[in-house]
């Protein structure tokens, strides 16, 4: 994934979105039937799928949504609001995640493209990721089958467990970037000339190019040490979500340094680093923000839980 956005961070989140999200949630909560119909045409990408928690009122805060499954024979109704969902506008197939009226858990349901009642409509005006195709989804009375309800999800702890193994995908990606803009910047101090010399012969440029691979070494070693904990069953979410979020603040350091390197060029999007300071904004902002990865973590090395609602102040 990170080779992917070291190009372009489009095509990395459209991967992401599709391979370690939704392919994931029927990989791990989907019964053996549904992997059977779902997964192999999904690998083949000769349907693409897409993944709905986020809504209008509910991002951080996702284990509060709205979106209601009522039960009913042969199936379950949907209906709610998803924003925000990447792939959304041509996906095949939709993992939604609903209110179930009956537990009040949330659950997990393939929705399938073309079904009544169920419509994406694209995000305009986008500045980052330009190329990823997010949307806001209307579930209007959608029926799903029993047979694709997803037996594996039967609350909001399951849908974290998904999101702590994605979360290691997501803390490449701001590597790739990082490394995309010290390529950028390696070559333009090179051939960039001042008072008769290259740029890359100035103490400061030097010193700002090896900050950024200092970075870029540090953010690759956290997301190596990452995945060996992974392949050994020992990750946690606090330890997913601490690469989630240092490796995208520290990405955001290295881009913005490759700006100053490239002077006025920097802004020009010929030079592509412009670019990779917006492309980078929404990855440091999904999967958990900054701030709600930094307070998983937090709750994991402190035993406490600072997700509380605020006390209702007075009316006075």
């Amino acid at each position: 994934m990170a080779e992917i956005a070291r190009v372009d961070a489009s095509c990395s989140t459209f991967m992401m979105v599709h391979t370690c999200l939704a392919m994931l949630t029927i990989a791990m909560c989907g019964n053996k039937n549904q992997k059977e119909r779902y997964l192999p045409s999904l690998a083949s990408l000769d349907r693409v799928s897409c993944w709905a928690l986020t809504e209008p009122d509910y991002g951080s805060d996702a284990s509060s949504l709205s979106t209601i499954a009522t039960k009913v024979s042969g199936g379950w109704i949907l209906n709610g609001q998803k924003r925000w969902i990447g792939n959304s506008t041509f996906a095949d197939v939709c993992v939604v995640f609903a209110r179930n009226t009956q537990t009040n858990e949330i659950n997990g349901f393939l929705v399938k493209k073309g079904s009544p009642g169920y419509s994406a409509k694209k995000i305009e005006n986008k500045i980052g990721l330009r190329i990823v195709q997010n949307g806001d989804i209307i579930l209007q009375n959608v029926f799903v089958p029993d047979e694709d309800r997803l037996s594996g999800i039967n609350s909001f702890k399951d849908t974290a467990k998904v999101l702590a193994v994605s979360r290691i995908v997501v803390a490449w990606q701001p590597i790739g970037i990082s490394m995309g803009v010290y390529d950028m910047c390696h070559r333009y101090l090179q051939e960039r000339k001042q008072f008769g010399v290259p740029l890359a012969s100035f103490q400061l440029c030097q010193e700002k190019l090896v900050r950024m691979l200092g970075n870029i070494q540090a953010m690759a070693l956290m997301g190596w040490r990452l995945c060996k904990l992974y392949e050994a069953g020992k990750m946690t979410p606090g330890q997913a979500s601490l690469a989630k979020a240092w490796n995208t603040l520290r990405a955001r350091e290295t881009v913005a340094l490759g700006r100053e390197l490239l002077g006025g060029n920097g802004i020009v999007a010929d030079f592509l680093v412009a670019k990779a300071f917006c492309d980078l904004e929404p990855i440091y902002t999904y999967e958990g923000t900054y701030e709600v990865n930094s307070l998983v973590t937090g709750r994991e090395v402190t035993g406490l839980a600072s997700f509380k609602a605020p006390k209702r102040r007075s009316a006075l």
